[in-house]
């Protein structure tokens, strides 16, 4: 007789949990954990309260921890649990933007991840990845987990987390296509044709009106230069109930709001792995909310871009987009001041 399959999964389970009530879900949950290798845990929330982990048999203990022994379910939820305490307060940030209520938070550095997002008001998933290398995995699985639970056990609409995986991505200048966009300088741009030259080429080739729709480049948290093409008429429909300046003036207020929490959100990344020696805390940040995202992305501990798409079903293609871009930002090399 062969001998039985090992679990790949274990279900900590609190004392308030009852298949009546968390059953279906704790299964996709399981599902979805067996199914991705790359996901460590993942913890269910409703109204502020631990129901359920569901985490890998093989996964190692989280060593930063400072948790009463034993509890292996608050330990394993606690990173998660500070991320979707933080993404709360960064949702009011977000709100006066008017593109609705944040759904989905991803932050990751060189050594691991978390995900963390709304499945409807009240319900709440956590996700762990403490591999750098499966963190696109989480966040592909958990979109698709919320969808399924939304759809499936509560009956509401897909609100695409993540984005639509068959929207096509934009088109640049480079592409033959030309967009109306506006390139502005900060203060922290040295004063040089040549390398302000540099970065409008390399915004004309990533900013347009599909996907990517504004992007900024900062150095020590002081604004290099932004660009947008919130002017265009294919954009119009996006300003009824704010205009354009407006747009402008709150996404880089946005920045500098977001700065104090960026500490939480590296606290409870650091409970996963703290950054590699040299490497920024916090590499990587997407804010998704009801119409479009805002992303954060470190070339180094000094300087960041921001990105924003006004379209949710391109919220995929942008956050490829604006990597591209940062890439190409870093081939820039700023003449002495």
């Amino acid at each position: 007789m062969a001998a039985p399959a090992p679990q790949l999964t274990e279900t900590l389970k609190e004392h308030h949990w009852r298949p009546e009530r968390h059953g279906r879900i704790t299964a996709l949950c399981v599902e979805a954990v067996t199914g991705a290798g790359g996901i460590r845990s993942l913890s269910h929330f409703s109204n502020g309260i631990l129901d359920f982990v569901v985490g890998r048999t093989d996964r190692h203990p989280l060593s930063s921890m400072v948790t009463d022994p034993g509890d292996a379910a608050e330990e394993e939820s606690l990173p998660g649990s500070r991320l979707l305490l933080c993404s709360q307060d960064v949702n009011a940030l977000l709100l006066p933007l008017g593109t609705g209520e944040l759904m989905r938070t991803v932050v990751a550095h060189g050594r691991g991840g978390l995900w963390g997002g709304r499945v409807k008001p009240g319900e709440y998933l956590a996700a762990i990845a403490d591999d750098a290398g499966n963190v696109d995995l989480m966040d592909g699985v958990l979109n698709d987990l919320v969808t399924r639970i939304r759809v499936e056990v509560h009956r509401l609409s897909d609100e695409l987390p993540g984005g639509d995986r068959k929207a096509k991505p934009g088109l640049s200048s480079v592409d033959g296509v030309r967009d109306p966009l506006r390139v502005d300088f900060g203060t922290a741009a040295p004063a040089d044709p040549g390398y302000e030259e540099g970065l409008r080429a390399r915004w004309t080739g990533h900013v347009n009106t599909t996907d990517l729709h504004y992007a900024a480049y900062y150095r020590d948290w002081t604004l290099v230069c932004a660009g947008d093409v919130f002017e265009s008429p294919d954009l119009g429909h996006k300003f009824m109930n704010v205009s354009v300046r407006t747009r402008r003036s709150a996404y880089r207020d946005l920045s500098r709001g977001l700065r104090g929490h960026l500490v939480r959100l590296t606290d409870a990344l650091n409970l996963v792995a703290p950054a590699d020696p040299g490497r920024p805390a916090v590499e990587r940040l997407v804010l998704d909310v009801q119409e479009g995202a805002v992303y954060l992305v470190w070339i180094s501990p000094r300087e960041f871009l921001v990105g924003v798409t006004l379209d949710q079903t391109q919220v995929g293609n942008a956050d490829r987009q604006l990597m591209r871009l940062a890439d190409a930002v870093r081939g820039i090399t700023p003449p002495p001041r």
